[in-house]
């Protein structure tokens, strides 16, 4: 371990976990344990064994407490994602395994490009597949991360099941569940996917017995095909579009309908907006608030959720609706269209967007709108290059 007692402001989890360097001797390990063998009847001594084995990873805490997405504004974010020499390994990746990529597009209805592109963003194309054993990933987030140190119960039981999953893996797959390689966060192989995604979305796409998503490019392709095609893409279908907005007008506010919000402690304008998937300088409109700086706890807010941006569900209003809201295309698009609105950081401006069914399905990949955002615009410069080179499509 680090040199961390050096301090006596050390804060008790550091202590606790020092302490418990042996998973399987951690507090929640004989619950897990339990429920491994009564539900998939597991060897006790098997478990207890892996469990043992599982390490607590200092750099994991460290990651997971500053995730690119949440920290970045979009301008930072895509420049860490898009580059020239991503387009032009992704390039090389789609003429190598280029009728892999036809296979998989025309069996599962999933463009070559965002294939492509998701496995570059996720691991520059095998390049950077992770150098974490995931059992001490998953380890580590269940057991620590999310129980003691930054506690939340739907991510530790996430973390849990995954873990449940991986062991599941191993077992079907006859492998040593402690010798399986990925990420911070448990994702595995090309493509990234955590073991309850595997289990459910991973396919043998060359049908030799194995789905293996760590190094065969086949498996990886139709994998990740597979799972957005499960997750309801649909064929040459638009993904995303630039939009314009202008200012909500009285009529626009009066129109929309309405929700109250109580301020709590620690509230911002911003992280109220968030919340509800609007804007803050909307909510600074409608409420009428001189400075948007001076809320007080317990301040009634009126809330106008007609003008959403930024919430990541499936489209429910046409680009007709969207456009009384005050959002409009750049570009022509069909007023029946679902869509929701989107609005990005660039830097010295903020971008408009709207994300129409597609863009959504990319995101339950990865949940967060920069996220899609960055697969669909590097899909977009890959298969510009690719085509050109081709001189087709």
């Amino acid at each position: 371990m680090k040199k961390l007692i050096s301090s006596l402001l050390i804060p008790v989890w550091v202590f606790s976990s020092l302490a418990r360097a042996d998973y399987s001797e951690h507090p929640s390990a004989a619950e897990f344990i339990d429920s491994m063998v009564k539900t998939h009847q597991f060897s006790r001594i098997e478990l207890t064994e892996w469990l043992s084995s599982a390490k607590k990873i200092d750099s994991i805490i460290a990651a997971m407490s500053r995730p690119a997405e949440k920290v970045k504004p979009w301008h930072e974010y895509r420049k860490h994602f898009i580059s020239d020499q991503r387009i032009s390994w992704g390039v090389d990746f789609w003429n190598e395994h280029n009728v892999v990529l036809q296979k998989a597009q025309q069996t599962l209805g999933v463009d070559s490009a965002i294939v492509v592109s998701i496995i570059g963003v996720e691991t520059n194309y095998g390049r950077n597949v992770g150098n974490y054993r995931v059992i001490d990933a998953l380890s580590t987030l269940a057991f620590d991360f999310y129980r003691d140190i930054e506690p939340r119960e739907k991510r530790r039981l996430f973390f849990t099941g995954e873990l449940e999953n991986l062991i599941l893996i191993g077992r079907t797959q006859k492998v040593d569940p402690t010798s399986l390689m990925g990420s911070y966060a448990g994702a595995m192989g090309w493509g990234q996917f955590m073991p309850s995604s595997y289990r459910n979305y991973a396919i043998d796409f060359d049908q030799d017995g194995y789905a293996d998503i760590w190094k065969n490019p086949n498996d990886v392709i139709g994998s990740v095909a597979n799972y957005l095609a499960q997750h309801g893409w649909a064929a040459q279908k638009p993904i995303a579009i630039r939009a314009s907005r202008e200012e909500p007008t009285s009529e626009m506010i009066k129109s929309s309908s309405r929700a109250h919000y109580n301020v709590e402690k620690g509230d911002t304008l911003y992280s109220i907006a968030k919340k509800f998937g609007t804007d803050h300088y909307n909510l600074q409109k409608v409420n009428d608030l001189k400075n948007p700086n001076e809320l007080f706890v317990g301040q009634d807010l009126t809330i106008s959720s007609e003008l959403k941006i930024n919430a990541l569900t499936r489209p429910s209003k046409t680009i007709a609706e969207l456009k009384e809201a005050g959002f409009d295309t750049l570009e022509p698009a069909p007023s029946d269209i679902k869509a929701f609105p989107m609005k990005l950081d660039a830097g010295n401006k903020d971008e408009y967007w709207m994300g129409f069914n597609n863009f959504y399905v990319i995101s339950r990949y990865n949940p967060r709108i920069k996220y899609a955002m960055a697969v669909y615009q590097l899909s977009e410069l890959i298969q510009n290059e690719y085509c050109a080179i081709k001189n087709k499509c």
